[in-house]
């Protein structure tokens, strides 16, 4: 369970999304989603390459993809692994917050995605967020 920020719009989900919102902002709209699949999905560095190409960034090494990491301890004790990756193009450029955890044989999947300064102005309400998640 989670509990999103007030001014963060509810969307329909889907088969895929396990929740859906968009979040307004200055520059525009951004959309954050929660997946979850079984197992760990091939890994947590080719998700995370997968995440660069989603912005238009080529893959990265191993070592650089670490050095790119915020280890982040959510209050509802779950740990997260936690990226902030912004394209290298567009009017105005994608940005991406993501952030992945395993539980339950699961990983979960927790993206904003959207105009750079509507995600960077987000930065700390998608970590508090991080914070409200919790297991049964």
């Amino acid at each position: 369970s989670w509990s999103a920020p007030a001014a963060w719009t509810p969307k329909t989900g889907s088969s895929m999304r396990k929740g859906s919102y968009a979040v307004k902002g200055s520059a525009g709209e951004a959309d954050f989603a929660i997946t979850a699949f079984p197992g760990d999905t091939g890994g947590l560095h080719a998700n995370l390459n997968r995440w660069r190409g989603q912005v238009g960034l080529p893959n990265a090494a191993p070592a650089e993809l670490d050095a790119a990491l915020l280890h982040f301890d959510g209050k509802g004790g779950l740990h997260f692994e936690v990226i902030d990756l912004v394209g290298p193009s567009g009017n105005p450029p994608i940005r991406m917050l993501g952030a992945i955890t395993s539980y339950g044989g699961n990983s979960w999947f927790f993206k904003l995605m959207g105009p750079d300064g509507t995600v960077a102005a987000e930065k700390q309400a998608f970590l508090e967020f991080l914070n409200t998640v919790k297991t049964p």
